[in-house]
């Protein structure tokens, strides 16, 4: 392999000898003793392979045949609205009395509640269904019980030690118990699972088949935003949801993509057009907002989706407000990025440390400034791990979790300077100039291979994603025509060949100038079919440059 230092200081790395590959057999490697073709709804696994599915299914059963009041409590991101959705509309076909309640991001948090337990008692159920959540909540679930109440958990995230021993049943893929073949299913996944399992012993084997398929693109666009891999039952999830999308039973999804009717549709669609409108409502406003848009067909659904369009567009202009005015004011020499503000809305700072991290390739914390604390996210490149660091220094947290690369935290004001200075010196003392982002290219090509037989077998591989990433393509010494300001900022640049094809470099406009000395440069994109104003062309989405 060679290696090239790009103009984002990005290390290339590439085969040579790729050039005289075909894309097929390039690509085919990857699926190297695995199922690949083929994938249909016969190789979803058996959900009665989930430990305490059958002890859930038969307490749902029973709450159908007594009437009981179900409820089930969801969270405000897109794999939390998307499970709830699932189920709601499961229990309402199969008419049960159910309802949902979902947290908001600033006044509750994450996770079940004791004052959710208590207006869930109020208003008289006595079975609650968690999705995307519970596995940790012990204390809340051991109160729900000793009210009445039974709770089933349905979710995905790490097991802990200790699991609610009053629950019903615990449904989580990722308990060292559960056998289950595939462990890393979305929030939505799981619940599709749930429901799958209680449908089939409710509908003929027709009804099953049928229901199963119409819900399957929601599961899949949950699985999509929150960032599971496309390996094994999600790829065949997402294979299956892509086919449904078109003919949703939601009018507010086919309302979302209806100007990518007719497009070959990969799993983008989910992470980048529905999942951020799905994700604004929560981040901005409501997660019910977003419920309503998936399960509301009627005369309001044009009013729910102009707010959500709305909180979408907000959301935008908020990000790039604070993400430039963070790029402006971190001090980029320390090897972690802090960034506060009294102003920024809680629902981006996780957005705006994500554009930190990936602008410098440094761990990076955003916090919001409440007064007498501050509430802060994390994000971390993937060498180095944020929530192990703050484990050292959770003393001086009010309240903190997360992942390897993800975290966040509450703090009173008066502990924030000495938490500041002290994780400062500790990171400073670290040679961060050794870690560089590497780039890995799939095949190095001309631009006369590029046209549509070629994108032809590359689509042939997809749903591209986590696990199974976009192969990335550089061509060396590329002479262009022209480069230029794409619109009317300073943003993007764009490209002229005289092989005629769009090439378009988003948020690489502070390379102009450097791009404009060079005679020749190599270029590292992505390949994809575009088709403004009905026009089809291939478009050349600029990853990266060597100069």
């Amino acid at each position: 392999m060679k290696e090239k230092e790009s103009i984002k200081g990005n290390i290339i790395k590439y085969d040579e000898n790729s050039l005289k590959k075909d894309i097929k057999d390039v690509l085919k490697k990857r699926f190297e003793g695995k199922k690949f073709g083929g994938e249909s709804m016969d190789d979803l696994e058996n959900p009665f392979l989930l430990r305490d599915m059958d002890k859930a299914v038969k307490r749902i059963l029973k709450a159908k045949e007594t009437n009981e009041k179900v409820m089930i409590f969801g969270d405000y991101d897109v794999d939390g609205v998307t499970s709830t959705s699932i189920l709601m509309h499961f229990f309402k076909k199969i008419g049960m009395l159910c309802s949902y309640r979902l947290p908001h991001r600033i006044h509750d948090g994450y996770g079940l509640k004791k004052y959710f337990i208590d207006e869930i008692e109020k208003v008289g159920a006595t079975l609650v269904i968690t999705v995307d959540c519970g596995t940790r909540d012990i204390e809340v679930i051991k109160y729900a019980a000793s009210k009445g109440i039974d709770v089933i958990v349905t979710d995905h995230h790490a097991v802990p030690e200790l699991i609610p021993e009053e629950a019903v049943a615990i449904i989580n893929p990722k308990r060292k118990d559960c056998n289950y073949p595939f462990k890393f299913l979305a929030g939505a996944g799981v619940a599709f699972k749930l429901m799958s399992a209680t449908a089939s012993k409710i509908f003929n084997k027709k009804e099953y088949k049928e229901y199963l398929q119409e819900s399957i693109d929601i599961a899949a666009i949950g699985t999509v935003a929150d960032c599971m891999p496309i390996i094994g039952e999600n790829r065949v999830i997402v294979i299956e949801g892509l086919k449904q999308l078109k003919n949703s039973r939601s009018g507010g999804i086919r309302k979302l993509i209806e100007d990518k009717i007719h497009e070959d549709l990969d799993s983008d669609i989910f992470g980048f057009l529905i999942g951020p409108r799905l994700n604004a409502a929560g981040r901005m406003d409501t997660p019910y907002k977003a419920v309503n848009l998936i399960l509301n067909n009627g005369h309001t659904l044009d009013e729910t989706l102009r707010d959500i369009e709305e909180l979408n567009e907000k959301r935008k202009f908020l990000t790039k407000e604070f993400t430039n005015d963070a790029l402006n004011k971190v001090k980029t020499k320390n090897n972690i990025l802090f960034y506060e503000s009294k102003d920024i809305e809680h629902g981006i700072i996780g957005i705006v440390a994500g554009r930190l991290t990936e602008q410098f390739y440094r761990p990076s914390i955003v916090l919001k400034d409440e007064g007498d604390k501050l509430v802060a996210s994390c994000r971390s490149p993937e060498f180095f791990s944020i929530v192990e660091i703050l484990e050292k220094y959770k003393n001086y947290f009010i309240a903190f979790g997360g992942h390897k690369q993800a975290a966040g935290f509450s703090i009173k004001k008066e502990k924030y300077m000495d938490f500041k200075i002290a994780i400062l010196e500790e990171l400073n003392q670290i040679d961060f100039s050794l870690y560089k982002k590497e780039i890995n290219i799939d095949k190095l090509v001309c631009l006369d291979e590029l046209g549509f037989s070629f994108l032809n077998k590359v689509n042939k591989f997809k749903p591209y994603g986590i696990g199974n990433t976009k192969p990335i393509f550089m061509i060396e010494n590329l002479q262009y025509d022209k480069c230029e300001f794409l619109g009317q900022g300073r943003d993007h640049i764009r490209f002229n060949t005289p092989e005629g094809f769009k090439i378009f470099g988003f948020f690489m406009g502070e390379f102009y100038e450097k791009i404009k000395k060079a005679e020749k440069i190599d270029l590292i994109f992505d390949l994809s079919e575009d088709n403004w104003m009905g026009k089809r062309n291939l478009m050349l989405k600029v990853v990266d440059i060597v100069i």
